[in-house]
């Protein structure tokens, strides 16, 4: 009864294991690299833990699999805060190495981050006990934003909700098994949950709101207070030293995202004290801040649970400068959040009290929320070190990695202790040996800007104040851009690689900026430097491809691209641009394969369905493409993809002004957008802006060179403009994208016998 099971369980986790199901569970993956062994982050490892097309990859990483001598391994584990969301190349763990390395000569220190986005204690346990087996020195752990939301927290959507921390640890040990992981996804075909296919954000959540003093919350905090203690035995089992931080979030600047009524409030006390809770509003909007707080505190009598509330009253603290009564209230609007996506006072309370007890066996305490608080103006941590709600800004991250690396100097061995200059790096110095530009500056606070446009942000009664904030914070940053030309941006760069040339992230912003300043040959060549100190990760093949795409090199294009899918055959990207050199060489039913497998892997995937439009337009199937360009702007509302499906509409009722006006406001926020720029050219010809619709073309082939259509439509064009030469240049390279193209033959033929260009081309 027991062996013919167990033989048939085995026969089929074999069989599984030998046709290569599944996916690596462990969070090291032991890689070889140019004739090394190095140990890679298991782009996978988050499966186990959250459905496939929701699960975020680790911080690419390569670590030598033997700890070379003179090293100091450091491990940082966390969540999006400990990445450095949202662009880990200016995280703290990349400023504390710069700290490191600079005061301490001669010693290569190695801060491995292996943070991942979204994940939780549940997480952090197996990740922190594998690190136990790999020669650390220290650990820092900054974590606790996502107890309630991550995976079987109260508020997740990825999951079983708070079941007990048994069937948790159950559960996640039968996934490590090829069985497990087929149960797994037979189970969530047959949920078939639309939810669980796309990565939402933060608004996934909005769903998901909970009292403070709900019981299932208290239960988060018990496994919170279970894992915290198995990840430090694990640190202390192995005798590696660990620093514990409590978490610090904004306060100031970050209203609560959700608020709630506690659940006794009396039907008859409700409006009651919506009449007071109004009237404080209405007076706190006209600036008299002391007058409100009298209507506000009738209100908090009745029911102080009620986030905003606190908010509210904290901000008339905050106005009447007294700032320990704000900060006070600032707190207790985090604490009662009802959608609770910030380490309130009893998660830090947790990590403090766990710091107490493990104090005696190497865990040393560090209060990071304290000391952001007391280096931000009046005590209060806001936006002077925050992005939006727990995301540090560059100062912040230099802040937190000054708090850490005074504490890692006192954990330093005497061989390294002896090296010491005396003094730490100021934050420009960091800045610059990260080669924080003002590009890159800008390119960061833009992803913000646009992030608090989205749920939960919207949502909050500050939010108007906070999409000024950041709009000033972007003014400021173009106003600094005579300050630095783009030959010196290049020239930090080069310094910042000639003191870390293996830094993949410095290479890969340094290929960015190139790309943005028009130098694909310099992109390419640091995109190929990229793929060669990470040639594990699909997403190097895949870069390089797109930009060879924007070259004009398509074959070798679509070489890298099919690499990048052999390596991982869901990649959304690659599948995307593989799909757009097919349907640019014609390739019809390959192009619609691949649109149609990234619609699969990512049903929300926008620039797919736009894609997949654009092509089935060419093939004169208006009624299928619009059907994909209304999808795409439903996925869209009031961005791009919207602007383009009402320019299409217009386009089709011939309204050709209209069509002008909804493209022109479009481009400046996605200027890559060349199927709009197209659109655009033809409406313009059609209203004898000839020279306009040159510029657009022209752009259209900077960005699609192997697009035939640009080319013949510019060609077209130059010819109008008696542009002879130029226009022939055009018609020629459209005939070698495109040998059966009649039309450039003709126009070929034509320029050579004089005769007059006809008009623009227009996509069926």
């Amino acid at each position: 009864m027991i062996l013919v099971p167990l033989v048939v369980l085995c026969s089929l986790e074999l069989a599984l294991r030998l046709a290569g199901y599944g996916y690596p569970t462990d969070f090291f993956l032991r890689t070889r690299i140019d004739g090394h062994d190095f140990y890679t982050a298991n782009v996978k490892f988050g499966f186990r833990f959250f459905p496939p097309a929701l699960a975020r990859a680790p911080m690419a990483l390569r670590m030598p699999a033997v700890k070379p001598p003179n090293t100091y391994r450091i491990f940082l584990l966390g969540e999006s805060a400990a990445v450095g969301d949202p662009d880990p190349s200016y995280g703290v763990g990349r400023y504390l190495e710069v700290l490191l390395r600079d005061r301490y000569p001669g010693t290569r220190f190695e801060v491995n981050c292996v943070a991942v986005t979204a994940i939780n204690s549940h997480v952090i346990l197996p990740i922190a006990c594998e690190c136990a087996r790999h020669d650390g020195d220290l650990w820092i752990i900054y974590m606790g934003n996502n107890e309630v939301i991550g995976p079987f927290g109260a508020g997740t959507v990825y999951g079983p909700k708070t079941p007990s921390l048994g069937f948790i640890r159950a559960n996640l040990a039968i996934k490590t098994t090829k069985i497990g992981q087929l149960l797994d996804a037979t189970f969530r075909g047959l949920r078939n949950d639309p939810a669980l296919k796309s990565w939402g954000g933060m608004k996934m959540f909005m769903n998901n709101r909970l009292r403070y003093d709900d019981p299932v919350r208290q239960r988060v905090l018990d496994h919170l207070r279970d894992n915290l203690d198995d990840i430090l035995r694990a640190g202390v089992n192995s005798r590696t030293p660990i620093i514990l931080s409590t978490m610090a979030v904004n306060l100031k600047d970050c209203g609560p995202f959700a608020s709630l009524h506690r659940s006794a409030l009396d039907a008859a006390q409700e409006p009651v004290w919506q009449g007071a809770y109004e009237q404080g509003v209405a007076l706190e909007a006209t600036g008299l801040f002391q007058q409100a707080l009298v209507p506000y505190s009738k209100a908090a009598e009745i029911d102080p649970q009620f986030a905003d509330l606190q908010f509210r009253i904290g901000h008339c603290q905050l106005a009447l400068t007294n700032f320990a009564e704000a900060r006070h209230n600032f707190e207790l609007a985090r604490d009662y959040d009802a959608l609770a996506i910030r380490a309130d006072t009893r998660i830090n309370q947790i990590i403090k009290d766990a710091a107490a007890r493990y104090n005696k066996s190497g865990v040393h305490f560090v209060d990071a929320a304290e000391t952001l608080a007391r280096n931000s103006p009046g005590g209060i941590p806001g936006n002077e070190l925050f992005l939006e709600h727990v995301h540090l800004n560059f100062a912040g991250n230099y802040l937190l990695a000054r708090t850490f690396a005074d504490q890692v100097a006192k954990l330093l061995p005497a061989s390294i202790a002896a090296k010491d200059t005396g003094s730490w790096d100021s934050a420009d110095i960091c800045d610059r040996r990260l080669a924080l530009t003002i590009w890159d500056r800008f390119r960061i606070w833009e992803v913000i800007r646009n992030r608090i446009e989205e749920a939960p942000f919207i949502g909050e009664s500050d939010h108007t104040t906070l999409a000024k904030m950041h709009d000033v914070e972007l003014d400021e940053i173009r106003a600094r851009e005579s300050s630095e030309t783009p030959a010196q941006a290049r020239e930090m760069y080069r310094q910042a690689l000639a003191s870390s040339p293996d830094d993949h992230l410095l290479h890969a912003n340094f290929a960015r900026f190139l790309q943005a300043a028009g130098d694909l040959p310099g992109a390419i060549e640091e995109a190929q430097r990229v793929r060669e100190l990470q040639p594990q990760l699909s997403g190097t093949y895949y870069y390089v491809g797109a930009l060879l795409a924007r070259a004009g090199k398509t074959s070798q294009a679509a070489d890298y691209l099919s690499r990048a899918l052999a390596i991982q055959g869901d990649s959304v990207d690659a599948l995307n641009e593989l799909g757009l050199i097919r349907a640019n060489q014609q390739k019809t039913l390959e192009a619609v394969a691949l649109f149609n497998r990234a619609l699969r892997v990512k049903p929300q995937f926008v620039q797919t369905y736009l894609n997949l439009g654009f092509l089935e337009q060419s093939e004169g199937k208006l009624t299928e493409a619009m059907a994909h360009y209304r999808e795409a702007a439903r996925l869209q509302p009031q961005g791009p993809a919207e602007y383009f499906y009402r320019a299409m509409t217009a386009a089709c009722t011939a309204q050709q002004d209209q069509v002008i006006e909804y493209l022109s406001m479009l481009i400046p926020y996605q200027p890559d957008f060349w199927q709009a720029r197209e659109l655009l050219g033809f409406a313009l010809v059609l209203r004898g802006r000839n020279a306009e619709a040159q510029t657009q073309f022209a752009e259209v082939i900077r960005y699609r060179p192997d697009f035939a259509p640009a080319h013949l439509n510019l060609g077209l064009t130059l010819a109008k403009q008696r542009k002879t030469e130029p226009a022939l240049s055009e018609f020629r390279t459209a005939l070698q994208l495109d040998p059966r193209n009649k039309l450039a033959q003709q126009q070929i033929q034509d320029l050579m016998n004089q005769a007059p260009a006809p008009s623009v081309v227009f996509p069926r």
